[in-house]
């Protein structure tokens, strides 16, 4: 894997996020924005055993379409390929069209702040609480800003958020064709 195309990041769950927003503001983090995401998740079948997907994600005011895959689960392991779109209706409409078939319709809400060259997300899903995700150029800023959060390391999640929901809040994202608020 190109390592142009890896996501390094880290997940925790079971976070207050008004201390840790107090906590990001004390060692200088900014946030960088809010968005609301609306997102179509496709995948072929035998897609699953590596964890692959094309996510079109709308903010209200962009749209992407992004490649992901996990053959493994690790703090560098994701693959991410991802493209501006004109417009995430159409784009959905291709990957039908082409017949990839789409798996579900999300949507989240997200606080991102930024550390340096670090980014912080706050995220909100439907039915779990927020999940903290850290994402930085190197594994070890991830560690580092990890630790200056008062984070255990032991406690980061390296899974997706498909495999998080069902393993710690029992959602089978897979059984489920909208996931809205």
């Amino acid at each position: 894997m190109d390592n142009a195309d890896r996501e390094i990041e880290a997940r925790w769950i079971k976070v207050d996020e008004k201390k840790m927003a107090a906590k990001l503001e004390s060692i200088g983090a900014k946030i960088m924005h809010e968005s609301f995401f609306k997102e179509w998740v496709f995948a072929y079948p035998e897609w699953q055993s590596q964890n692959k997907r094309i996510r079109v994600r709308d903010d209200g005011k962009k749209s992407w379409v992004t490649y992901k895959s996990n053959e493994t689960f690790e703090v560098d392991s994701t693959q991410e390929i991802e493209i501006e779109s004109s417009s995430s209706h159409n784009s959905a409409r291709i990957l039908e069209k082409i017949g990839i078939p789409m798996v579900r319709y999300q949507e989240k809400k997200r606080i991102s702040y930024l550390l340096g060259d670090v980014k912080i997300d706050f995220d909100f899903w439907p039915k779990i609480p927020m999940v903290l995700e850290i994402e930085a150029p190197t594994k070890e800023q991830v560690m580092e800003t990890a630790e200056r959060l008062g984070l255990k390391w032991e406690d980061a999640i390296f899974v997706n958020q498909k495999i998080l929901h069902k393993e710690y809040f029992g959602i089978d994202l897979d059984l489920v064709r909208e996931y809205k608020f």
